[in-house]
């Protein structure tokens, strides 16, 4: 992080007034870690968004996803700033990407722009704020990342928030960690509010060995009702901390390793569940360990243990446990057909093959390789685990076989529902990166996506309604006349909509505007209208 940072400069806020998040930085993500702070916009949109210090436009980017419309400013403190989710851009950035976007005939850009020296004072309107992307509701996405690096740095530590409530603790969960790396859920602990910020989870009889401790908690602050994740957390035994955790940086490199800290099927039923051990969490910064935060538990022995947790201002919260040693549990029966975290294999049944790495699994797992008939599905499918398990690096995926263009490789759920891969057609079948051991099956997706004109909107738009009923929408193009057109796509709402002001459209006749859409497996559809401007 940069000592220059702010220095000799007055502070300016992104927007004006207080800051009350609704996201705060390194919350733990479905994906990733979260990289910025998500600033709330009291419901609207159209709020000036302010450039924080002196700068200039590095770096600008439109996507139907993801940050939406964004604008990444460089300072010359060594930092960069992002601005994510915005309605608009400020009408001279504005012209810049709008001709950026007709230079390369693409709605979604995202383009350096270094060369153009655009400058902009501290304090200088850069955008609005808006909903774009993949936005769950008007707000402002701001981070601060170290330009060299582009590891991203806790805003908070330079544009802090009025904040004076504990974080909230709400259950521990126990974990038994096998001698071969397997980790299984052993219980979960109710914790009992003693006083403020205390908390007490009891007295609990555990097997001897290698204990886990996760922590369901999270923070809150004034003026917002939203859950904000944990800034800090230490776990310690006795006196001794063996694990601490603060989130001052990220890479994005490491965004994989949220599984690592967070319980995955904690997560998937709405519970953030810090996990306080794991193989892989020095590859953190702000982590320390030891013996990877595991606690050895001892025939008919206590342990007491504490963890403490705390926001960036300070105000923190802390729960204590006493785990007393039972007895050891006999091996799992599964100990001899294991896959060990930190071994490669190639696993093969039938006509599937899947590959992992030595880096692929956060902790060793039942080897599950096997085929079966599915009904709801009319195909065999490959089955690598009987729940979810996720990968730290991703698996490749085979399928032998000869299949027709539109066959996709699926993630196919207990219940029948088909998640369609990005899916490459070799020689020998299909093949696909995956993110987790779970159910696979071929499905072949003939139908092309559905494009309804919707007539005139308020602005003088065109408003057309794309959707695909498989595989997904994944490539649009919308010409005027023969020549391309911007138009924009929300694939929230599946609108894709164009202003009879662009340049194509020809005032006082009728203009021929052709929309065409491309889903995942290849399957195309065409609509050509005429229209009086």
């Amino acid at each position: 992080m940069s000592p220059l940072f702010l220095l000799g400069q007055e502070r300016v806020f992104p927007v004006e007034g207080d800051l009350l998040l609704s996201g705060n930085f390194g919350e733990l993500r479905a994906t990733h870690f979260h990289s910025g702070i998500d600033i709330k916009t009291g419901g609207k949109e159209g709020l000036p968004v302010r450039n924080v210090k002196d700068g200039i436009v590095a770096r600008v980017s439109v996507s139907p996803t993801g940050y939406g419309y964004a604008l990444y400013m460089e300072h010359a403190d060594g930092t960069t700033t992002v601005y994510g989710h915005l309605q608009r851009f400020e009408p001279r950035l504005a012209e810049v990407v709008r001709d950026l976007q007709y230079a390369h005939e693409s709605f979604k850009i995202d383009v350096d722009l270094h060369a153009r020296h655009l400058f902009y004072q501290a304090g200088d309107t850069l955008a609005y704020s808006g909903n774009t992307g993949s936005s769950g509701g008007p707000h402002l996405h701001f981070e601060v990342r170290n330009t060299r690096t582009e590891h991203t740095l806790n805003p908070l530590r330079y544009y802090p928030v009025k904040d004076r409530t504990r974080p909230v603790v709400k259950r521990l969960y126990l974990y038994g960690i096998g001698e071969n790396g397997v980790v299984r859920l052993l219980q979960s602990c109710p914790v009992e509010r003693v006083s403020a910020g205390m908390y007490d989870a009891g007295h609990v009889v555990v097997p001897s060995g290698r204990i886990g401790i996760g922590v369901f908690a999270m923070d809150y602050m004034e003026g917002s009702w939203n859950k904000l994740g944990i800034y800090r957390l230490a776990l310690a035994v006795g006196q001794d901390t063996v694990f601490a955790f603060s989130v001052d940086s990220c890479s994005f490199d490491h965004s994989r390793l949220v599984n690592e800290v967070k319980d995955f099927h904690g997560y998937k039923r709405q519970e953030t569940v810090y996990r306080c051990f794991g193989h892989y969490h020095e590859q953190l910064f702000g982590v320390v360990s030891k013996a990877g935060g595991s606690i050895k538990v001892l025939p008919d022995s206590l342990v007491k243990v504490s963890v403490s947790l705390a926001d960036i201002n300070g105000n923190h919260s802390s729960v204590r446990l006493c785990l007393e040693g039972g007895e050891e549990v006999a091996r799992d029966s599964m100990d001899g057909d294991l896959l060990f975290y930190d071994k490669s294999y190639v696993l093969k049944t039938g006509r599937w093959q899947v590959e992992l790495d030595s880096s692929s699994l956060f902790s060793s797992v039942a080897r599950v390789c096997e085929v079966e008939y599915d009904d709801r599905f009319g195909d065999s499918l490959l089955v690598l685990a009987r729940e979810e398990v996720p990968l730290l690096k991703r698996a490749r995926l085979f399928v032998r076989g000869n299949f027709c263009p539109q066959a996709l490789i699926c993630e196919v759920t207990p219940n029948g529902r088909c998640y369609p891969l990005a899916t490459s057609h070799t020689s020998r079948g299909l093949e696909a990166s995956v993110p987790y051991l779970a159910r696979y099956g071929v499905a072949i997706d003939t139908v092309a996506p559905k494009i309804t004109y919707e007539g005139k909107v308020a602005g003088g738009k065109l408003r057309f309604r794309i959707k695909d009923d498989f595989s997904g929408i994944t490539d649009y193009r919308g010409e005027v006349n023969g020549r391309w057109c911007l138009f924009s796509y929300d694939p929230r709402t599946a609108i894709l909509q164009c202003s009879l002001g662009e340049p194509a459209f020809v005032r006082g006749e009728w203009n021929t505007v052709c929309v065409m859409v491309k889903d995942l497996a290849g399957n195309k559809r065409e609509l050509k209208i005429k229209v009086m401007k």
